[in-house]
């Protein structure tokens, strides 16, 4: 409820983007109560193996980041 609350400021957004944010809202609650099942129906070994594998794309990013920055190159 609060991040509906921060998000929509009728002064600085139009209709159209205040929709775009209640629908990215609304697909977000939608695989939030669907995860259980999504679970059961691929297996949890399957889901650790996605969620390391995103951890570590995170991860790489983040140090190829950090010693962009200190070489003084472009960003990624």
């Amino acid at each position: 409820m609060l991040t509906v609350v921060l998000l929509i400021d009728d002064h600085r957004f139009d209709v159209v983007q205040l929709s775009l944010t209640a629908s990215v809202l609304a697909l977000l609650l939608a695989i939030t109560l669907l995860a259980a099942p999504i679970s059961r129906l691929i297996g949890t070994s399957i889901m650790s193996r996605v969620m390391a594998m995103i951890l570590v794309a995170l991860a790489v990013h983040s140090v190829l980041s950090a010693f962009g920055s200190w070489l003084k190159l472009p960003p990624l």
